[in-house]
Parts: C-alpha cells; structure tokens; sequence
C-alpha cells in the first residue's frame, strides 16, 4: 500500500509539474504577446510622429538629399535674360542668396560649443568624421569654436555649411529651453507615451520625454554627434525680454523642407535654426537681426529652394536681397507648401527652366 501511495504522489507531483509547464508557457506566450504589441505601437508611434504637424499643416515629403556644395553654381534657373524673355539672370541670382563672401553675423561663439564638448553632447573626433565625410573637412578657425578660444563673429559661407548645422543642432536640441521642454515636441510626444502606456502592462511607465528622444529626425538621429540631453543643458540662459523676442521668431519662421515653424524642431535644420537664434537672443539681437540670421543660415543649407524664392522677387519686378527678412522667413515662402507653390508659379511663367530636386533634406 505504501509503494502504490508513493506511485500516487509521484504521479500528482508529475501532474503538478506538467500544469507548471503549461503556466509557464501561457506566461510565456503571453509575454511574447506583449512585447510584439508594444513594438508594433511604438512603430507607429515613430512613424506618425514623423508626419506629425501640430501646428495644422501635413508635414509634406522631404526634398532629394543633396551636398549644397555641389549645387551652388548649378541654379535650376534659366542662364540668360534676353528682351521678352522671363528668365532670371542665374548669376546675379546665385549672387543674391549664396554670395561668395558669406554672410558674418554680429556676434559671436562665446563657449557655446565649447561647453557642447565638455558635456558630452558633441564629440568632436565623431564630428571630424562626419564632416570628412561630407568633404568639409574642420579648419583651424572651426577647431578654436570647439575648444572656446575663437573671438571672431559667427561666419556663413559655402566652406562652413556641415558644420554651422551640425553644432547648431546639438544647442538646439540640447540646451534647456521651454520650447524643447514645454513646447510641441514633448505636447506631440504626449499621446503616443500615452498609447503605448495604455497597450501594455510596463513596470516602467514611457514619459513623453522618452518618446521626444527617440522619435524625431533631431533626437533619434542624434547618436553620432555625441549624448542627446534634449533640453537638459544650461547653455544659454535667456531673460524673459530675451525669450519673448526668441519665441516670437521661433513662431513665424520656416524652413523648406516641411510646415513646421523653428519652435518645432522636430529635425536637424530646425533645431539648427532654434539653436542660432537663441545664442543671438542672448547676445541681445532684436527680432530683425534673428530673422536675417536664421535667412542666411537656410539660404546656405537650401541653396535652390532660396534661389527659387530670390526668383519669384525679381520676377515681381523686385529685389529680393531688400526684402524683409521676416517676410522671406514666413510660411508664404519658406514652408514647403510656400516654396512648392513658388516652384510652381516660376515653372508655369517659363521663369524656372526645370523643376527643381536639389536643396538639403530634413532628415538627419
């Protein structure tokens, strides 16, 4: 009787043990479930964040990727003017926009990008490759900027291109503002945190911070410059005057590659464009200045879009190189759906010889 309740209790613990496994299977099914879902949430999450405008605008479709080096002296315009003919002359156009004696700005580096480098947020021998790579070597005068000993004025020019947008975008994106810590990025990050947060059973909750890190052409993008610290730096601390003006900039003005205004950087340019005219709203630039600034800074990073632009002026009978900067920075001309609609007015007249494909994209 003893050996058949032993064989009895072998067989209740084999039994208990099989339903342990069958648990542990389910469990395991069941986490694997979980974790497919949430990949799957998180991707749409970084896909329609990717297309998001918060400000009522689509995010349209970026331009061909393109080195602007190689299209300065190649304008899609019409070369020669003659009587009765529409066409811009392309020399004086280029002239207009790309000047080859750059533009230098009032003001200057400070330790801005220095500090960049002491925190860990740009790494210089990373830098060196990227912009090797994109065969603009750093000269003597950029390698001052990384180290805090250069005095002279911030200087844009056709030489410069890679690198004024590279350091711009890590102080952009990195040093602590409310329109990185408050502003859309992190109000459209909200509802994905939110989605993703509702479809799983996370020990951790996803912040919307989280979220703004990973998912947007400037933040997850961001890895070979050095440490994302979206928004955590105390590089430029502005005076609630300072800030009013900056914001108000960063609010009507665009860039050519989507809808969004500079207060959404949600890619590298803008968050260029945010970085600039926050380091000369601390230098005590009026909104004028900025909005010149942030002109020059994309008519370098989009050569043709900006040329395109000077061409609808002068076919107005204007002077593009006399009109407010404010004007050339708005949503009329400057969003994509501005200059798409100036790309179109200046095919239609015979004004453009070809549609154009050239210009620097929005992604990182």
């Amino acid at each position: 009787m003893q050996k058949k309740k032993s064989n009895t209790t072998k067989e209740r613990n084999l039994r208990k043990g099989k339903n342990r496994s069958v648990v542990g299977a389910k469990h395991l099914h069941y986490y694997t479930a979980l974790m497919v879902l949430l990949v799957m949430v998180v991707s749409f999450a970084a896909i329609s964040i990717s297309h998001i405008n918060i400000f009522g605008n689509f995010d349209a479709a970026h331009p061909a990727t393109t080195n602007t080096s190689n299209i300065y002296n190649n304008i899609t315009t019409n070369a020669a003017k003659t009587p009765g003919d529409n066409t811009i002359n392309q020399t004086l156009l280029a002239a207009q926009v790309i000047p080859t004696t750059g533009y230098t700005l009032p003001f200057k580096w400070g330790d801005s990008v220095h500090k960049l480098v002491e925190t860990g947020a740009l790494n210089p021998s990373n830098l060196s490759i990227i912009l090797n790579n994109s065969r603009q070597p750093l000269t003597p005068v950029e390698e001052e900027i990384l180290n805090g000993t250069y005095n002279g004025y911030i200087q844009f020019n056709a030489t410069n291109t890679e690198f004024i947008q590279l350091v711009l975008w890590s102080l952009g994106i990195n040093n602590n503002n409310t329109i990185i810590n408050a502003g859309p990025i992190i109000n459209a990050s909200v509802p994905y945190a939110e989605q993703i947060n509702s479809n799983a059973s996370l020990n951790q909750k996803i912040t919307p911070e989280y979220v703004a890190s990973r998912y947007f052409a400037s933040t997850g993008g961001y890895g070979p410059l050095g440490k994302l610290q979206l928004g955590e730096l105390n590089i430029i601390s502005l005076n609630s005057q300072q800030q009013a003006l900056m914001y108000d900039v960063a609010t009507h003005s665009y860039r050519p590659c989507c809808d969004n205004p500079t207060a959404f950087p949600d890619c590298n340019h803008g968050a260029a464009a945010l970085g600039l005219i926050e380091l000369l709203a601390y230098q005590g630039a009026n909104q004028s200045q900025m909005f010149d600034a942030a002109r020059y800074f994309y008519q370098y990073q989009f050569p043709q879009q900006y040329a395109e632009i000077a061409a609808y002026f002068d076919s107005q009978g204007g002077n593009y190189s006399q009109v407010n900067s404010s004007d050339v920075m708005g949503y009329n001309f400057s969003s994509y759906s501005g200059y798409a609609s100036v790309n179109q007015y200046l095919i239609k007249n015979k004004i453009l010889a070809q549609p154009s494909g050239g210009g620097a994209s929005c992604g990182a």
